[in-house]
């Protein structure tokens, strides 16, 4: 009789979520061993900090929201006020967009030209 083993072999993901879990487990058994005071003078240290990042992170996610439900309210409602603003938005641009081209265009070339002759050189 023989019996057929079957090597199993863990993926990138796989091997960070183990990683990630054995840190996990770790960091529990150290929080576990932590006296009352340390856990009250890490929290006393911990919340303004905390409540320092929400102020300052509150005006920027404000004005996200606002921009995005703006936007999503001008596309719902006035779709030809939203096909006027991107036609003069696109005018505005095009000058920027042509001087990018004509920046660009040499850097292509030149390096179009080294391609191809690398490649005709290596036959």
């Amino acid at each position: 009789m023989s019996t057929c083993t079957k090597t199993l072999t863990m993926s990138a993901p796989e091997l960070v979520l183990a990683n990630l879990e054995a840190a996990a487990a770790k960091f529990n058994t150290a929080t576990e061993h932590m006296t009352l005071a340390t856990k009250t003078v890490l929290m006393v240290a911990g919340a303004p900090l905390l409540g320092l990042a929400f102020v300052i992170a509150l005006p920027v996610v404000s004005v996200a929201l606002t921009a995005y439900y703006g936007g999503w309210l001008l596309a719902t409602c006035c779709a030809g006020a939203v096909r006027y603003a991107k036609n003069v938005a696109l005018f505005l641009l095009a000058p920027f967009v042509g001087l990018a081209y004509i920046i660009a265009l040499p850097f292509v070339g030149f390096g179009a030209v080294c391609y191809y002759g690398v490649k005709a050189a290596r036959k």
